[in-house]
C-alpha cells in the first residue's frame, strides 16, 4: 500500500495496525485520527468489528463529517472456521455491516484494487452537484464497457441538452448519432477531447464527465492527454480519465496523476469508481438531510404494549401470540386486519358464515408463530394457509384438511387453534414485508422489501439501523426493488410511500421501547387503493439488546415556564426535524450575541452546519433546546439553546449556551444551564468547561452563579469557566484533567 501511494503521489501520515486490540481498539484509533489535522482520509482494513457496535458507529460518524473514511472488509465469505450468527430474515450478516456503514456515512469498497481507486478518486472530488454521468471515448467499444458496467451498477447517463447536442454536432464527426456516450470515433484528435469536455461542463444534466482514450495514430496519449488536462483545469466538474492501453498509456496516466487528475486502466475500473463516488454522495446526503415533522405521541399505549411484552415472559414464552402480536401493531397504530379466532372446525364454520365473502384460514401452530418461520422450512407456510373460501362447503373441507396436516407434524400444545380473517386482496394490491429482526453485533435492524409467499422474499429485504426518521425511512424503501414495483403500480405513490414510511418510524420506534423484540415479521402488508393494512404478523422475544445507534433521549423533555411572562414551553434534546426552527433563531440573533457566541461575526449558516447542529450523536454530544408554539402563526420557535461535546472519553465536556435577544431575563440561561449540568453528571462526566469573551459579562456572571470558576486565559484572550462534576477514579483521568 504504501509502495503504491509512493508511486500515486499520495501521502500517509500513520499506517497502523492494531492486531487483536487489547490495549487500543478502532474506535480510539479512529477517535485519534479525526482530530488529527494533517489526516484527511482514513483507511480501515478489517474482519469484524470488536468490542461495542454503539462505539465504532459512533467513531466513524464523528469522522465522516469531516474527513473520507473507507473500510475494506474482509472475511464476507464464510469458509466454515468461524461460527457468523445471521439475522433471522437476512441472507447474510453482511447485510448488517453494510448498513452501519451507511448510516456513519462511511463507503465500503470490495477489492483491494476497489480501495486505491476509491481512495484516489474521493481525495481528488469536487463537490458533486448530481449523479449523471457523460461518457466520452474515440470508440464504440471502450463506450460499451463503460455503459455495460454503469447499468449493472445502477448508475446514471446524463440526458444531454439539445444545446450541448447541438454544439457537439459541430466538433465531431457526423456519424455521431447525439446520444451519451459520445462516440468520437477512432480519428478523434486531441482538441476534441477538450472541446467535448469543455461543451459537456457547461450543460446543466452533466455533473460528472469520464473521458476513454484508446491510443492511435491521430490522437497519442500524451498529446491527448495534455490538452485534457487543460481543459479540466478549466471546468468546475469532476471529470476522470481512463487510458487504455500499456506501452503509450503509461506515460498519459503519469501526466495526469502529476496534474491531480484521477486516471484509470479500464472502463470499468474508472466506472466502479464513479459509483464511490455516488456512494459517497449518497451516503453524506443521507446523513445530513433534514427530516420531515414527525411525533410519535402515544406514551400510553407504549406502556401497554410493555405490559404485554412482560406478561408472555412471565408466561415463559419468546413469542407473542397471533392475537397479541396484532394487539402489538394496533398500539402504535398500525392497521390490522379484523382477525377471529376458533379452536374447532364448527367454530371456523361458525365465524365464516357471519364473515361472508371470500375467507382465508390460517393454521397457528409452533412451527409458524415465530417470524421468517417460512424461511428456514420450505413451503411450510403454504401448507398452513386456505385461500379464497367462498362457501362454507370449501370452508369446512379446507379447515379440516388443515386440522389433519398439523395434527400429523404436532402435539396439541404446539397448535394455536386457527386464525380467520375476511380476504382483503383487492384490486391492485400490492404486498410488502417488513420489520424487526437482530443482528448479534449491530443489534435490531429494520427490514424491508417485497412480501407474499411466493417470492423469495430475502433477494430483496434492505435493512436499516433504528431509530428511523422520516428521512431514513424513506431512503430504506427507496432502496428495494418494492419501491419500483409501486412507482409503477400505485396511483397514490405519494401517499402510499408516506403511509410505509409511517410504518417503518413507528417499527422503529417499537424496537427502541422494547428491546427484548428478538424478531417482528410483518408479512403481508397490504398497500392499495384503500391504505395499508397488515394481514399476518408474528413476533418473537428475547432478552434486551439496545440498537447500535443511541436514539433520541426522550426522558430529557420537561415543560417549563418562561420566568416573567409565563409562556409555557419545553425543554427538550434537539433533532433533526429542529433545522429550519433551528435557523430561524440563528436570523434572530443580533450580531453581537453571534459574536459573543462564536466569538467572531458570521453569516447566515450553511445546510451542512445547520445539519451539523441538529443531527447530533447523543453519545458523544448533547444540545438541549427550549422550545414554544409561535405566538403568530403556525408551529413552534427554538427560544434557546446550550450545547455539551464530550471528548471519547467522558472526561470534558465543552459547553456553549446562547438564548435568543428578545427573551433576556426570562430565566433560559439559568435553565439551560442548570440542564446540562444535570445531564452531564449523570452521565458520569468529570468536568464541565466552556470559555467565553471578557466583554461577556453576562455569561461569566452566569457561571460564577451556577457555581464554576473563572479565570482568564491571557494566551487565548478569554474567561475560562470549569466545573468539576465527578471526582476521578483512575490516575491517567487525573492526568488528563491536568492537560
Amino acid at each position: 500500500m504504501i509502495d503504491w501511494a509512493n508511486g500515486q503521489e499520495v501521502g500517509f501520515s500513520h499506517f497502523l495496525t492494531l492486531g487483536d486490540g487489547i490495549d487500543v481498539d478502532v474506535p480510539s484509533i479512529i477517535d485519534y485520527l479525526a482530530g488529527e489535522p494533517t489526516t484527511h482520509a482514513i483507511l480501515l482494513q478489517m474482519d469484524r468489528v470488536i468490542g461495542t457496535s454503539r462505539n465504532f458507529i459512533s467513531a466513524l460518524r464523528a469522522a465522516s463529517r469531516n474527513k473520507l473514511v473507507l473500510v475494506l472488509k474482509s472475511g464476507v465469505i464464510n469458509d466454515g472456521r468461524i461460527k457468523v450468527d445471521v439475522a433471522d430474515g437476512l441472507s447474510n450478516a453482511d447485510l448488517a455491516f453494510d448498513a452501519a456503514l451507511k448510516r456513519a456515512g462511511v463507503v465500503r469498497v470490495e477489492t483491494s484494487d476497489h480501495l486505491f481507486n476509491a481512495l484516489e478518486t474521493l481525495t481528488r472530488m469536487k463537490p458533486m452537484r448530481g449523479e449523471r454521468i457523460a461518457i466520452v471515448a474515440n470508440g464504440m467499444g471502450p463506450n460499451a464497457l463503460a455503459n455495460d458496467r454503469l447499468i449493472r451498477k445502477q448508475g446514471q447517463l446524463s440526458q444531454l441538452s439539445p444545446e450541448t447536442v447541438k454544439l457537439l454536432a459541430d466538433k465531431l464527426p457526423g456519424h455521431w448519432n447525439g446520444m451519451n456516450p459520445i462516440d468520437l470515433n477512432v480519428d478523434a484528435t486531441p482538441a476534441q477531447y477538450a472541446d467535448a469536455i469543455s461543451i459537456l461542463s457547461k450543460d446543466p444534466e452533466v455533473d460528472v464527465i469520464l473521458t476513454i482514450h484508446a491510443p492511435t495514430r491521430f490522437a497519442p496519449s500524451v498529446a491527448t492527454a495534455t490538452e485534457v488536462i487543460k481543459a479540466v483545469r478549466k471546468t468546475p466538474r469532476n471529470v476522470l480519465t481512463c487510458w487504455m492501453g500499456r506501452e503509450t498509456a503509461i506515460a498519459a496516466r503519469n501526466t495526469c496523476n502529476s496534474a491531480g487528475i484521477t486516471t484509470f486502466l479500464t472502463p470499468e475500473e474508472a466506472i466502479d469508481a464513479f459509483m464511490y463516488m455516488v456512494e459517497y454522495h449518497r451516503n453524506q446526503a443521507v446523513m445530513r438531510q433534514t427530516p420531515a415533522p414527525y411525533q410519535l405521541d402515544n406514551a400510553p399505549n407504549r406502556k401497554r404494549a410493555y405490559d404485554l411484552i412482560q406478561q408472555a415472559k412471565e408466561s415463559d414464552r419468546d413469542y407473542l401470540t397471533h392475537a397479541e402480536a396484532c394487539h402489538l401493531l394496533d398500539l402504535y397504530d398500525i392497521p390490522t386486519a379484523n382477525t377471529h379466532y376458533a379452536t374447532d372446525i364448527s367454530a371456523i364454520v361458525d365465524i365464516a358464515s357471519q364473515l361472508g365473502g371470500s375467507i382465508a384460514i390460517k393454521a397457528l401452530h409452533e412451527g409458524n408463530i415465530y417470524p421468517f418461520s417460512y424461511e428456514k422450512h420450505e413451503r411450510m407456510r403454504w401448507q398452513d394457509l386456505a385461500l379464497d373460501l367462498y362457501s362454507i362447503p370449501e370452508v369446512r373441507h379446507s379447515a379440516t384438511k388443515l386440522a389433519y396436516r398439523v395434527s400429523e407434524r404436532y402435539r396439541s400444545e404446539q397448535t394455536f387453534g386457527f386464525a380467520i380473517q375476511q380476504m382483503k386482496r383487492g384490486f391492485q394490491s400490492l404486498q410488502i414485508n417488513l420489520g424487526i429482526t437482530r443482528d448479534a453485533v449491530f443489534g435490531p435492524l429494520i427490514v424491508f422489501g417485497v412480501g407474499g409467499y411466493v417470492v423469495d422474499s430475502m433477494a430483496d429485504r434492505k435493512v436499516m439501523l433504528p431509530p428511523l426518521n422520516s428521512a431514513l425511512a424513506y431512503q430504506l424503501v427507496k432502496e428495494s426493488r418494492a419501491y419500483k414495483v409501486i412507482e409503477e403500480n400505485s396511483d397514490w405513490l405519494e401517499r402510499d410511500i408516506k403511509n410505509l414510511c409511517d410504518v417503518l418510524i413507528k417499527l422503529s420506534q417499537l424496537a427502541i421501547d422494547l428491546p427484548e423484540i428478538k424478531a417482528l415479521e410483518i408479512n403481508p402488508l397490504l398497500l392499495n387503493k384503500r391504505g395499508i393494512l397488515v394481514i399476518d404478523v408474528c413476533v418473537s422475544l428475547a432478552d434486551p439488546m439496545l440498537p447500535a445507534v443511541s436514539p433520541y433521549p426522550e426522558h430529557l423533555t420537561e415543560f417549563i415556564q418562561l420566568k416573567k411572562s409565563g409562556r409555557p414551553a419545553v425543554l427538550r434534546a434537539i433533532r433533526g426535524e429542529d433545522e429550519p426552527a433551528h435557523l430561524e433563531f440563528y436570523k434572530q440573533l443580533s450580531p453581537e450575541s453571534i459574536r459573543l457566541r462564536y466569538f467572531y461575526s458570521r453569516g447566515v449558516p450553511t445546510h451542512q452546519e445547520l445539519a451539523n447542529w441538529t443531527q447530533i450523536d447523543y453519545d458523544r454530544e448533547m444540545a438541549l433546546i427550549v422550545s414554544a408554539p409561535k405566538l403568530e402563526g403556525e408551529g413552534v420557535e427554538t427560544l434557546g439553546v446550550v450545547r455539551a461535546v464530550t471528548d471519547a472519553d467522558n472526561i470534558k465536556a465543552e459547553f456553549s449556551v446562547v438564548v435568543r435577544d428578545d427573551l433576556q431575563g426570562e430565566g433560559l440561561g439559568v435553565v439551560l444551564m442548570e440542564k446540562v449540568i444535570e445531564y452531564c453528571r449523570a452521565k458520569g462526566t468529570l468536568m464541565l468547561a466552556g470559555s467565553t469573551l471578557p466583554a461577556n459579562k453576562g455569561m461569566q456572571g452566569l457561571a460564577r452563579k451556577l457555581g464554576f470558576k473563572n479565570s482568564y486565559n491571557p494566551e487565548e484572550d478569554v474567561v475560562d469557566m470549569k466545573m468539576m462534576l465527578n471526582e476521578p477514579s483512575e490516575d491517567w483521568q487525573r492526568l488528563r484533567l491536568q492537560q
